[in-house]
């Protein structure tokens, strides 16, 4: 095992270290609140450690929005604690940087030059546990996943790839304007699925149910 240092917003199961479902998105999350208390002098209570979809703790959008998905994709976790099984504690919540922004394009853009440079930490995670499937929750993500820069050594973890990322789209009448789009790649010991950041404008649950079979042909 490595010693990693990446952060890990989940706690640690068999089932997650070895094989499990990596939850991946492009950054931590700062609020308001959090940025009133620290301008306050307010200390942070620390939440215990909980498998993923465990309503009493880590409650932010981002988490609630992916098991929205998720249950309209066919994949319904338990929410409490005492009830979760084998598949809850398969679950591991990350980010790709160890950041705080009030959104994905605060304190200026962040670029896929930067993502690929920062890449090590997520790498080094990705090595130790050897997910089966990786959900990655950020267009952009899957593209720096690619990027030659970092191939090799995402190879070397994650197998050879079988090719491009295969591109999906949904005809939805209801949705006007931007469409989004899901990204599927198989890899010789993952599958990947990437998704919009789920504080993308415009984007309905609606819409992300019409994926459902996408998320089918690459769950685990």
């Amino acid at each position: 095992m490595l010693n990693v240092l990446h952060p890990v917003v989940t706690k640690d199961y068999p089932e997650n270290k070895q094989g499990g479902v990596m939850v991946c998105g492009i950054n931590f999350g700062y609020s308001e609140e959090d940025k009133s208390r620290d301008d306050s002098g307010s200390s942070l209570k620390v939440e215990p450690l909980s498998f993923f979809s465990d309503m009493a703790v880590n409650k932010t959008r981002f988490r609630d929005r992916l098991l929205t998905w998720l249950s309209s994709w066919g994949v319904d976790l338990a929410t409490s604690s005492g009830s979760e099984g084998g598949l809850e504690r398969s679950f591991f919540q990350t980010n790709w940087l160890n950041t705080q922004t009030n959104s994905v394009s605060s304190d200026g853009v962040i670029s896929n030059d930067l993502l690929v440079k920062e890449a090590g930490g997520i790498l080094d995670l990705m090595q130790d546990r050897k997910p089966k499937l990786i959900i990655l929750v950020g267009s952009c993500l899957i593209e720096v996943l690619n990027d030659i820069r970092i191939r090799e050594r995402v190879e070397l973890i994650l197998g050879e790839r079988s090719g491009n990322a295969i591109i999906h789209r949904v005809d939805f009448p209801a949705m006007q304007g931007r469409k989004f789009k899901v990204f599927t790649q198989s890899f010789g010991n993952a599958k990947v699925i990437g998704l919009p950041h789920v504080q993308s404008r415009g984007l309905t649950n609606e819409y992300m149910a019409r994926f459902d079979g996408v998320f089918k042909g690459v769950w685990v």
